[in-house]
């Protein structure tokens, strides 16, 4: 179990929280202010997604595609192996 501790303002606050009965301990608020946090980073993740895919969908409407084949695969992986090993930055779209 992990134990923080927080500043002043921000212990102030949730033990305010604490006070109006809106949580049963200051671990509770801290808590529910993670699992609110969790939650936006979910949607912005899916947002993300989603950003992503209809980027892909439009490249595929408007003709900007390239036939798969296991040498064009062979080039990318070597590309990116180099690129690697160059210490080259990886372009965000590409990060898992």
């Amino acid at each position: 179990m992990a134990r923080i501790d927080l500043n002043d303002p921000y212990n102030d606050y949730l033990q305010s929280q604490v006070e109006s009965g809106l949580f049963r301990s200051v671990t509770a608020a801290a808590e529910s202010a993670i699992h609110r946090q969790m939650l936006e980073d979910e949607k912005l993740r899916l947002s993300s997604i989603g950003a992503a895919i209809a980027k892909g969908e439009a490249d595929i409407q408007a003709g900007r595609t390239v036939s798969y084949t296991p040498n064009l695969m062979a080039k990318i992986s070597e590309k990116g192996k180099q690129a690697a090993i160059d210490g080259k930055t990886i372009k965000p779209d590409v990060r898992s």
